[in-house]
């Protein structure tokens, strides 16, 4: 994870939505990182701190990886 300073590009609460996010931006080339509390993950939270997956992006991919969220959210 060196490439550059990783930023978060969106926080989800689904680990669905998370995974299937993950699996877009690596099939656009993009590294991406997803960040979550195990302890939210073992007791399937869905609501506040504890259920939050962060999806993190290399600063340099940001401005793509916020494109791709977007269509994404358009078509949804």
């Amino acid at each position: 994870m060196s490439e550059d300073k990783w930023r978060c590009l969106i926080i989800e609460t689904d680990p669905i939505k998370a995974s299937i996010l993950e699996g877009r931006l690596k099939e656009e080339g993009i590294p991406v990182v997803l960040q979550s509390e195990a302890i939210g993950q073992i007791y399937s939270l869905t609501v506040g701190p504890l259920a939050e997956i962060k999806v993190l992006v290399p600063y340099s991919w940001l401005d793509k990886a916020k494109e791709i969220v977007k269509e994404i959210e358009k078509n949804a």
